[in-house]
C-alpha cells in the first residue's frame, strides 16, 4: 500500500531580491515526503538546498521571495493558509534542525529558558511549565544527554557543538512534530561526534514514526539515513528516487560526477572534482543549468530545459541524453 504524502511541493520558485535584480535561485522543484519517510536532498553547496527548507516553513529572510508553487503539508497549502493555521503549523507540523546549533540557540538564555518556553508556545500554553519542563528534560534524556538537569541550567556556550546540537533535535522532539527537516545537522561537529548525532536521528525517527527531509552534501550520509533522494543542482532536482536505486544506478550526468567525487577505502586515486562552477543565478542558462559543465551537452541542452522521464519506476531524471 503506498503512503499517503505529508509534504508535497510543486514548481517551487524561489528568488531573493539583490542589486542588480532577482536572483533564481530555486528554479520550479518539486518533491514529495511520505508519511513516516526519510528523504535526502543532496547537492554541492550553494545549490538552494537551505532555501528550499526555508520556504517550506516560511522563514525566507526578508530579501527572499516565493515567486510561485505550491507546497502542500498534511493536504492543505501552506501558502493559502490563515495566519492561525501557519500558527499551527509551526507549533505542531514542521520544524527545523539548523546547520549550526550556535546560531539558534540564545547566549543568552538557559537551556530551561529556551525550551520550556518554546515548548509551551507549541503546547499553546495548555500544560503546565511543570509538565513541559519535565517532557524537555524526558526528551533531552532520549537524545542520550546526561544529567538533564544540569543541562537545562546551562547556557548554550557552556556546552559542546555535539550536546548543543543534541540540544537543537530534543526541542523538535518535545514538540512532536510530524515532520523533522534537517539542515546538515552534522557538518559543524567532528567526525565521531557527526556519527552519533545523525544514528540518533535516525533512531528516533524511526521509533516515533516521523518524517524527515535530511539536507546534505554527503553522499555517505543520505545513503546511510534516508530511503529516498532527490539531487539538486543549481536550484533544481535533476534526478531523484529511492536511495538505493539512484547511488546504485545513477543516470544524471551530474549525479555520476557527484559520485565519481566519493572517496574510494582503496585509496584507488584522488577525484578531480566537477570542472567549473554553480552558474549565475542573475542570469543562468536558457536549458539545462549543468549544461555548461556537462561534457555530453548539447545545443538541445543549452536551450531547452528537459522534462523528468521515468528510467525505471520511481526513479526519474531529467536529461535529454536519455532519449539519444
Amino acid at each position: 500500500m503506498e503512503k499517503k504524502n505529508i509534504l508535497s511541493v510543486r514548481n517551487l520558485k524561489v528568488s531573493y531580491k539583490v542589486y542588480g535584480g532577482r536572483s533564481k535561485v530555486v528554479n520550479g522543484i518539486c518533491i514529495d515526503v511520505p508519511s513516516g519517510g526519510r528523504v535526502g536532498l543532496v547537492g554541492e553547496s550553494g545549490c538552494g538546498k537551505t532555501t528550499s527548507l526555508k520556504a517550506i516553513l516560511g522563514i525566507l529572510p526578508s530579501a527572499g521571495v516565493v515567486e510561485d508553487g505550491e507546497i502542500r503539508f498534511d493536504g492543505k497549502d501552506v501558502r493559502e493558509m490563515s495566519g492561525a493555521e501557519i500558527d499551527l503549523f509551526h507549533r505542531r507540523g514542521a520544524g527545523m534542525i539548523f546547520q549550526d546549533p550556535s546560531a539558534a540557540l540564545n547566549p543568552v538564555f538557559t537551556i530551561e529558558k529556551q525550551l520550556v518556553t518554546g515548548l509551551r508556545y507549541s503546547f499553546e500554553d495548555k500544560v503546565s511549565r511543570k509538565e513541559v519542563y519535565d517532557k524537555v528534560v524526558q526528551a533531552l534524556y532520549e537524545v542520550s544527554l546526561p544529567d538533564a538537569e544540569r543541562i537545562m541550567k546551562s547556557y548554550p556556550f557552556q556546552l559542546s557543538g555535539g550536546m548543543r546540537q543534541r540540544v537543537c533535535i530534543a526541542a523538535s522532539l518535545a514538540a512532536d512534530k510530524k515532520l523533522l527537516l534537517a539542515d546538515e545537522p552534522g557538518t559543524a561537529l567532528d567526525v565521531t561526534i557527526q556519527d552519533q548525532i545523525l544514528r540518533l536521528m535516525n533512531s528516533l525517527v524511526e521509533k516515533k514514526g516521523l518524517s524527515m527531509v535530511m539536507v546534505s552534501h554527503s553522499i555517505g550520509v543520505i545513503r546511510e539515513v534516508t530511503e529516498y533522494v532527490y539531487i539538486m543542482y543549481a536550484g533544481m532536482i535533476v534526478e531523484h528516487g529511492r536511495t538505493k536505486a539512484v547511488f546504485h544506478d545513477p543516470k544524471h550526468p551530474y549525479t555520476k560526477a557527484l559520485m565519481e567525487c566519493v572517496p574510494k577505502l582503496t585509496g584507488d586515486g584522488i577525484s578531480s572534482g566537477i570542472e567549473g562552477r554553480i552558474p549565475d543565478y542573475l542570469n543562468p542558462p536558457d536549458g539545462c543549468r549543468f549544461s555548461p559543465r556537462c561534457k555530453y551537452a548539447t545545443d538541445e541542452c543549452r536551450n531547452t530545459v528537459p522534462e523528468m522521464t521515468e528510467v525505471e519506476e520511481g526513479h526519474q531524471t531529467a536529461c535529454f541524453m536519455l532519449r539519444r
